[in-house]
């Protein structure tokens, strides 16, 4: 029997590979979604909706009616501004007979929240590096220069900003929108990409070092065995209550310590990395969902290294008229 998997944000730089992935199990369908009808997901999905984008009062609307034209059994999101809306919506997609794979709304407010997730960790006693809202600030901060601006919610590398004296620092809270302030950090950046059961409990994690990142994402990457990020990143997942796939960051100093930085409530933009390794973060989400054994790491790899690089995807108006079903009625 076909199981239909409805895939969001088609226009992001990693649906094609999830989609692809999905699409890889057996007797999976994916049916795609997105506010721009030119997404690059559409081309790889087996059928695709364009909706509004998720601020619009008529996207939830949109999302259902989908859902019930389609008979889509799982919706697997993947955008940060539409977490929490599809989590406190669960009720209106399981009346339809679909399912939502996200975690509860609390967990999804906590790591959208960079201030929630760093006292998060501090409850949690997660090495994480200072943090303050600017209100917090005082006169005379005890932490030295530099220092790291960003806003509090907010996603990949935009509007972080590496400060390095008072002046920089006044200008740049005016700057972001709802900003706060960090601890920099200087070291070896690491994504973990984590799977869990759908009651919140750790699976397994698939570490990977960022070697070199744009606009957020990792484009060179390679997979590492780390004892202690893997041991920390069981009790963020567990203590916060995550489910299903995840992506946590920290980054690792000169002398070895490790402090971490976020928590994404969703799949990692360089995930791929850990899935070619022989993480099946993807597929055993779906077999969690089927009530599947899930395969785990049984031939993952560390020191496989991902370069990334551009392609393109060339679409002829003729071909896709007739893929749509679209006739020229002339």
């Amino acid at each position: 029997m076909t199981f239909t998997i409805l895939r969001t944000a088609a226009g992001s730089p990693v649906a094609p590979f999830v989609i692809r992935a999905l699409q890889s199990i057996p007797d999976i369908r994916v049916v795609a979604v997105d506010a721009d009808p030119l997404s690059c997901g559409f081309h790889f999905a087996d059928a695709h909706h364009v909706v509004p984008p998720v601020s619009d009062p008529g996207f939830l609307e949109a999302m259902l009616d989908v859902c019930r034209k389609e008979r889509i059994d799982l919706v697997f999101p993947d955008l940060d501004e539409e977490l929490l809306l599809l989590a406190r919506s669960r009720q209106a997609f399981e009346a339809l007979g679909t399912r939502v794979l996200l975690s509860h709304p609390e967990t999804i407010e906590t790591c959208l929240d960079k201030y929630e997730t760093y006292r998060f960790f501090r409850r949690t006693s997660i090495p994480t590096p200072e943090t303050r809202l600017p209100s917090e600030l005082g006169g005379n901060p005890k932490w030295s220069w530099p220092r790291i601006v960003k806003p509090r919610r907010g996603r990949g590398s935009r509007h972080v900003y590496r400060v390095t004296g008072q002046a920089e620092l006044s200008f740049f809270l005016s700057y972001v929108e709802d900003p706060l302030v960090q601890e920099y950090v200087a070291g070896t950046e690491y994504s973990i990409d984590t799977l869990s059961d759908l009651c919140g409990g750790f699976l397994y994690a698939a570490i990977r070092e960022r070697i070199t990142t744009d606009s957020g994402i990792s484009i060179k990457g390679r997979t590492v065995a780390h004892p202690e990020i893997e041991a920390h990143a069981k009790r963020v997942v567990e203590a916060v209550g995550l489910v299903g796939p995840a992506c946590l960051q920290c980054i690792e100093d000169a002398a070895g310590h490790v402090k971490f930085i976020e928590v994404n409530p969703r799949i990692g933009g360089s995930a791929v990395l850990s899935m070619a390794a022989g993480a099946p973060v993807v597929s055993d989400a779906v077999r969690l969902v089927r009530s599947e054994p899930v395969l785990g790491l049984s031939e993952y790899r560390t020191g496989l290294l991902m370069l990334r690089h551009w392609a393109e995807v060339f679409i002829d108006p003729a071909k896709q008229a007739a893929r749509d079903g679209i006739c020229d009625a002339r």
